[in-house]
């Protein structure tokens, strides 16, 4: 099939930019044609190799380094916008352009705009992926998914390991397991450290509290030489300044090197190769609901992990991939860094066996098996 990928959103690198690049690499190993439907000039980060269609109706609205008042009106140009592309979109689809459309980034916003337009009436399926509902936005989906029912090729797709949509209760709306991330060139290496490097790498936000973390880290007694790599990318200018600052704070300590940019493609690949295990010590309410990317990039990359309790604990539940980590205090994070290091160093292949059963388990081309059925 001849498969369109409508995207835009507009980030600087990240989840959205690595789950393009795994639908557009998986159709094609699958036989299908990938194509992009985006707004005019729509400023792509990485060049995916496939044709571009572009969409009538204005460019894409981005709302990094906004204030919060331009951002209410920035967010009612978007819809207007949003309708306009979905329109545009409908007439391609019309003139035979595509035989199926995925929205790989939805929201309830996304379903709200599609029953006001003429891509309701799509003769080709439109898949639009949800990366996990928050609880507190669970009502507002489920009342825009039942405004979408009456439109048989509207499919609605939720990226999670819940299973309150697989009853048969919502008829348009499905669970979808999560796909891995992996390296670009399809190659996972192991790295051969000495010393021993682990790494905290993706989006940076406040609250991932990352000072109590380093001064566990700085404090823990290990059995071997360890270097530890902060990697952070910031969307807001307050979150950029707290990087910033910790930067400054911790810059004494030899075995600590921070990187305060995005990465993508064979950057973000290389550096990531290069570390033993990756780290997620942080926990929110978001990870009980939404699929952690930087997690299953460590899948894809073959990495194992130490992560808190709170994020997708299913996954570690099925595989041995890592241990989890205990945020209660300094003391239980340094406890656990030291099991942990102590593990991967003395048992270096501990977690291989979970690894590779993860990637079976989360594969991409299961994710496209599951998004393309109906």
């Amino acid at each position: 099939m001849r498969v369109a990928i409508l995207e835009s959103i507009v980030m600087p690198a990240g989840h959205e930019v690595e789950f393009d690049r795994i639908l557009v690499e998986e159709l094609k190993k699958q036989g299908h044609e990938p194509v992009f439907f985006v707004p005019e000039n729509f400023p792509f980060k990485v060049d995916y190799g496939v044709e571009i269609e572009y969409l009538e109706g204005g460019e894409a609205i981005s709302y990094a380094g906004v204030s919060r008042w331009k951002r209410m009106w920035l967010s009612l140009l978007r819809e207007k916008r949003r309708k306009a592309w979905f329109n545009s979109a409908y007439k391609k689809i019309l003139d035979g352009k595509c035989d199926a459309l995925i929205i790989p980034t939805a929201s309830f916003r996304f379903a709200r705009s599609i029953i006001r337009t003429q891509l309701k009436h799509s003769p080709v399926p439109i898949i639009m992926l949800f990366h996990g509902i928050m609880e507190k936005e669970r009502s507002r989906f489920e009342l825009q998914a039942k405004q979408c029912e009456p439109y048989e090729n509207i499919y609605l797709k939720v990226l999670t390991f819940r299973d309150e949509y697989n009853d048969g209760n919502k008829k348009n709306i499905t669970s979808v397991v999560p796909p891995v991330y992996t390296p670009k060139e399809g190659v996972v290496r192991t790295s051969s450290n000495e010393p021993l490097t682990i790494g905290f790498f993706g989006q940076f936000r406040k609250e991932k509290q990352l000072n109590q973390f380093l001064d566990a880290f700085i404090e823990a007694k290990f059995d071997c030489p360890v270097n530890l790599l902060v990697q952070g990318a910031t969307v807001t200018p307050t979150d950029a300044e707290l990087f910033e600052s910790m930067m400054k704070e911790y810059s004494a300590y030899n075995n600590i090197r921070f990187l305060h940019k995005n990465l993508i493609g064979k950057e973000w690949d290389d550096q990531l190769i290069n570390v033993d295990a990756l780290l997620l010590p942080y926990g929110a309410e978001r990870y009980r609901y939404q699929c952690s990317a930087v997690l299953f990039t460590a899948i894809g990359f073959n990495k194992p992990v130490l992560v808190s309790e709170e994020i997708n604990p299913e996954v570690l539940e099925n595989c041995h991939i890592g241990h989890t980590l205990d945020l209660t205090s300094k003391e239980t994070i340094i406890k656990g860094l030291e099991e942990f290091v102590r593990a991967i160093h003395n048992y270096p292949e501990a977690f291989s066996e979970g690894l590779i059963a993860a990637n079976q388990k989360y594969s991409g081309k299961h994710l496209i098996q599951q998004i393309l059925e109906e």
